[in-house]
C-alpha cells in the first residue's frame, strides 16, 4: 500500500525535489479515497479542509453565485492537486470540485498538511508560487466580487500607488507624458504601448488606467509570455453545446470588467493565440479597456498580427532612457526622496562623481528599471547621507568562469571561518609580533641584527609577499597588523566623514606615488642596514592607516591608499584563491545586503564591495566577513586555475595599469644601480639614482596609461587586460631584485662536478644567477600564457557575438 502511494507521489511535479525516502515519509500522511461520477469532492462554503492529489479521473472546479447558475472555472486532471488555498488562508472553500467521472485521490488532512510544510519548507514556497502564478487562484473569483479581489491581489493588481515611483523626469519630459495621459484618458479605442524593457510601459498603463477608469476600478495584468499556458482558457469563447445550461464558462474580461486589462509583451503570444485574442477583444462589448505592450528590442523576433493590431486604435512609443539622459539626475534624486520617505530616513544625495557615473551608463539592460535597481541598492547599502561611486553597482553580475572547488564545502573549514575565532587569534598574534618587532628595532637594534630577525624582515618577508600573493591572493591582508590596529582604533574613535572624491577618483595615482616614495626612501636611506629607520617607516605607515580610519569610513586606507595593499592586490589578480558569491541567490533572495552593511556577527565589507559584483581579487582582502554575514549561504571560497581572472576582468580598478607600469619601470634603475654604490661617491650615486628612479617610474606609469587608456566606469578593455597580463613579469623582476639583497646570498655558489679522463671537473654558478633565471623564466612563461589566453578569449567572444547576430 505504501509502495503504491510512493509510486504515485513520485510522478507529481510538485513533489519532484523529494527523495524516495522523503516520499515514503510523506506517504504515511496520505489516505486513498474514491469518488463516484457526479459527486462533490469539495463543496463551496465548507469549513473542514484537506489537501488532495487527483491520481485518477477528471473533475471540474465550479463556483456558484446566489441566484445565479454555476460557472465552470477550470478542469482538474490526473496529477493535479487542490485544496491548499483553503488550508493556507483558513477561509471556507471558495469553489466546488465536482467529479465528471469516477475519481481516485490521495487525501491529506490539515494536520498532515501542516507537518508537510514544516518538514519541507520548500514545498511552502512552491504553493505560494502557484497561488500567484497558477490558474488555481487565478480562477477563484470570476463572478463573485470578493473572489475577484483575491485574484487581482494574486496577479499583482493592487498597491500600484506604492509599486510605481510615478516619476517621468524633468519638466519637459513630465509635460509630454501628462499631455499623453490626458489624450488617452478618453480614447475611442484600445491602446498599444511600445518600448524597450524597463522603459515604464506598465507604469504608463497604470496611470492611463487611473485617468480612464479610476484607481478603484480593477487593473488586471497578464503576461504575454505565459498567456497560452495560463490565460488561454479564460479568453471569451461561445458556449459549448456540451455544457449544461446551468453552467457558464468564465472569461478573462469578466475579471477586468469596468477597469483595464493590461497584456504585457503581447508580441510574445503565438499568432494562433493572437487571432483568438483579437476575436475575443472585438466580442467583449467594451467590458473593459485593453492596453497592450510590445517590446522594441532588436532581438525581438515575434510580431503582432494585423488582426490584433486593428484592435488598438491608439499607439505610443516610450523612448529608452539613453535618449533622454538629462532626466537621469532628476529621476535618481526623486527615487531617493521616495525611498527615504518610505524608510523614514534622511534623504541622501548623489555626489558629482556618482552622477557622472550614472550619466555615463547606457542602460541597455533595463532602462529606467535598471536605474531604479541601482538607486535602490545604493540607498540600502549607503551608511551616510551622501552616495558616491562606491555605492553604485552597474552592469551584469560576476560570472563563474570555468571550474572551481568551493573550500567551504569542507565542513570543518566552513565552521572555522564562520566562527571567526581562529582568524581573530591569528590577527592578534600578528599584531603582538608587530609590536615586539617595533620595540626590538627601536630599543635593541643590535639584538635584532645579531639574532637575524632584522634580516628576516627584509630578506624573507618582502620576497615572500611577491611569491605567495600570485598563488594565494591577499592572505597577508587577512592578518595584516596595520589593519588590526587601524580597526581597533576606528571602533573607539570614528568621525566617519565622507571620503574626498579625488581620493576615490585618483586612488591608483596615490598608491603609485606612495609605492615609489617608500621604495626610494628604502634605497636612499639604506634602510636594510638600519633597524631604526625600518621601525620609523613601519610606525609612519601605521599612523597613516590609523588617521585615515579615524577620519573616513571602513578600510579606506587599504582600498585607496596602502602601497603594500596595492602591490599585493595587483599580484593577487589571477591567484588560485578567490572569494565569490552566487549572484542568482544574492539578487533574488537577499534583501538585507549583510555582506555590505554587516551584521551582529561581523562588520560589513571593509573594502565596500557588494559581493554579487565582485569579479577580481584587487578589491578583496580575504577578511571573510562576508562568509560570516551571509544568511543565505551564497558566499564561496574557491580554488581555481591560476591566471584565469585576468582574461575575465570587468570591474577591476583600471587605473592600476599605471601602478603596474610604475612597478615595471623602476625595475631598470633598481637592478642597474644596485651594483654601483661601492664604485661611486654616495651623494653622486644618490642623485643619479633618484633621477633615473623617478624618471623611469613616472615614464612607465605614463606609458601604461597611454597604451591602456583606462576608463574607471566601463568594463575592462582588451588593452587593460593585456597590461594586467604583464603582472607575472613585473613580479618576477621584483623577486629578482629582492633576492639579490638577501644578506650573504652573493657568496653562495651552486657547484656541479662530473668525471672525465683527466679527472674530476667542476664548475660553479652563483645562486643569484640561478634564482634570477628561474624567476625570469616563470615570469616570461606565465605572462606569455596569460596574454595568449586573453587574446584567445577575446577571439572566442567575438565569434560568439558574430554568430548571435
Amino acid at each position: 500500500m505504501i509502495e503504491d502511494k510512493v509510486y504515485c507521489l513520485a510522478k507529481i511535479e510538485l513533489l519532484s525535489d523529494l527523495s524516495p525516502a522523503e516520499l515514503a515519509e510523506l506517504a504515511l500522511d496520505f489516505q486513498w479515497e474514491s469518488f463516484e461520477a457526479g459527486s462533490e469532492i469539495i463543496k463551496q462554503g465548507q469549513e473542514e479542509h484537506s489537501f488532495y492529489i487527483l491520481i485518477k479521473g477528471k473533475a471540474d472546479v465550479m463556483i456558484r453565485r446566489e441566484g445565479q447558475r454555476k460557472r465552470r472555472v477550470r478542469s482538474i486532471g490526473s496529477g493535479d492537486s487542490f485544496g491548499e488555498f483553503s488550508l493556507l488562508d483558513g477561509k471556507p472553500a471558495a469553489t466546488t470540485v465536482l467529479c465528471q467521472e469516477e475519481c481516485q485521490a490521495l487525501v491529506m488532512n490539515s494536520e498532515g498538511f501542516a507537518r508537510m510544510l514544516l518538514r519541507w519548507p520548500k514545498l511552502y514556497q512552491r504553493f505560494i508560487g502557484r497561488l500567484t502564478n497558477n490558474l488555481n487562484e487565478a480562477n477563484l473569483i470570476l463572478s463573485e466580487t470578493k473572489y475577484k479581489e483575491i485574484l487581482r491581489s494574486a496577479l499583482q493588481l493592487t498597491q500600484y500607488k506604492e509599486k510605481f515611483y510615478g516619476l517621468w523626469g524633468g519638466a519637459r519630459t513630465t509635460a509630454e507624458v501628462e499631455r499623453k495621459l490626458e489624450e488617452f484618458a478618453q480614447p475611442k479605442g484600445h491602446l498599444m504601448l511600445f518600448g524597450e524593457r524597463g522603459t515604464g510601459r506598465q507604469m504608463m498603463a497604470w496611470y492611463v488606467h487611473q485617468r480612464h477608469s479610476g484607481s478603484e476600478a480593477p487593473f488586471v495584468v497578464v503576461e504575454g509570455q505565459r498567456f497560452e499556458q495560463q490565460w488561454m482558457d479564460l479568453v471569451l469563447e461561445p458556449a459549448s453545446q456540451e455544457d449544461s445550461p446551468s453552467v457558464q464558462n468564465a472569461n478573462l474580461f469578466d475579471i477586468a470588467e469596468g477597469g483595464t486589462l493590461f497584456i504585457r509583451a503581447i508580441n510574445l503570444i503565438s499568432p494562433h493565440a493572437q487571432l483568438k485574442l483579437a476575436r475575443a477583444i472585438k466580442a467583449q462589448n467594451n467590458k473593459c479597456f485593453v492596453i497592450g505592450s510590445s517590446n522594441l528590442e532588436p532581438d525581438s523576433e515575434k510580431i503582432i498580427i494585423p488582426e490584433l493590431q486593428e484592435c488598438f486604435a491608439h499607439t505610443y512609443e516610450i523612448p529608452p532612457l539613453r535618449k533622454h539622459k538629462r532626466d537621469i539626475p532628476i529621476l535618481a534624486q526623486g527615487f531617493l526622496e521616495k525611498l527615504a520617505q518610505k524608510s523614514q530616513r534622511n534623504v541622501p544625495t548623489l555626489n558629482q562623481e556618482a552622477i557622472k557615473l550614472l550619466l555615463s551608463h547606457h542602460y541597455q539592460q533595463g532602462n529606467v528599471t535598471e536605474l531604479i535597481q541601482v538607486i535602490e541598492r545604493a540607498f540600502y547599502i549607503a551608511d551616510q547621507d551622501v552616495i558616491g561611486l562606491e555605492q553604485i553597482f552597474f552592469g551584469p553580475t560576476a560570472e563563474q568562469n570555468g571550474h572551481t572547488i568551493n573550500l567551504l564545502a569542507w565542513g570543518k573549514l566552513n565552521s572555522l571561518i564562520k566562527k571567526g575565532t581562529f582568524l581573530n587569534w591569528i590577527r592578534r598574534a600578528a599584531a603582538f609580533l608587530f609590536i615586539a618587532l617595533i620595540a626590538l628595532l627601536l630599543f635593541a637594534p643590535q639584538v635584532a641584527v645579531s639574532t637575524k630577525i632584522f634580516v628576516l624582515v627584509w630578506g624573507l618577508w618582502w620576497p615572500a609577499l611577491a611569491l605567495v600573493s600570485p598563488f594565494l591572493g591577499r592572505l597577508w591582508c587577512t592578518v595584516c597588523p596595520f589593519s588590526t590596529f587601524m580597526e581597533f582604533i576606528q571602533r573607539k574613535v570614528h568621525l566617519n566623514r565622507n571620503l574626498p572624491e579625488f581620493i576615490i577618483k585618483y586612488d591608483y595615482l596615490l598608491v603609485s606615488f606612495l609605492f615609489l616614495l617608500i621604495f626610494w626612501l628604502e634605497v636612499i636611506s639604506d634602510m636594510r642596514s638600519h633597524p631604526v629607520y625600518t621601525a620609523i617607516l613601519l610606525i609612519a605607515i601605521q599612523l597613516c592607516a590609523i588617521i585615515t580610519a579615524v577620519l573616513y569610513p571602513r578600510h579606506a586606507w587599504c582600498k585607496h591608499l596602502c602601497p603594500l595593499g596595492g602591490f599585493i592586490g595587483t599580484a593577487s589578480i589571477g591567484s588560485m584563491l578567490e572569494v565569490r558569491a552566487d549572484a542568482a541567490v544574492c539578487l533574488n533572495k537577499c534583501t538585507s545586503f549583510e555582506c555590505y552593511v554587516g551584521s551582529e556577527k561581523a562588520s560589513g565589507c571593509p573594502m565596500s564591495q557588494h559581493l554579487p559584483y565582485l569579479d577580481n581579487n584587487l578589491g578583496c582582502k580575504l577578511c571573510f566577513n562576508c562568509v560570516r554575514n551571509c544568511p543565505n549561504g551564497s558566499v564561496q571560497v574557491n580554488l581555481r586555475l591560476a591566471g584565469r581572472e585576468v582574461w575575465h576582468l570587468v570591474r577591476v580598478n583600471q587605473g592600476f595599469v599605471v601602478f603596474i607600469g610604475v612597478m615595471l619601470g623602476i625595475l631598470i634603475p633598481l637592478n642597474y644601480f644596485v651594483t654601483f654604490p661601492k664604485l661611486w661617491f654616495s651623494s653622486y650615486w644618490k642623485v643619479w639614482f633618484s633621477l633615473c628612479y623617478w624618471g623611469a617610474g613616472l615614464l612607465g606609469g605614463a606609458l601604461a596609461w597611454l597604451v591602456a587608456k583606462p576608463f574607471k566606469t566601463k568594463a575592462a578593455s582588451l588593452r587593460v587586460k593585456l597590461i594586467f597580463a604583464l603582472t607575472p613579469l613585473v613580479l618576477a623582476g621584483h623577486i629578482m631584485y629582492q633576492v639579490s639583497l638577501i644578506p650573504g646570498i652573493r657568496s653562495l655558489l651552486f657547484g656541479v662536478s662530473y668525471e672525465t679522463q683527466s679527472g674530476l671537473q667542476s664548475f660553479y654558478l652563483p645562486v643569484t644567477f640561478i634564482t634570477h633565471g628561474i624567476a625570469a623564466a616563470f615570469g616570461l612563461a606565465l605572462t606569455g600564457i596569460t596574454i595568449a589566453l586573453v587574446l584567445l578569449h577575446k577571439k572566442e567572444k567575438r565569434t560568439v557575438t558574430i554568430k548571435a547576430k
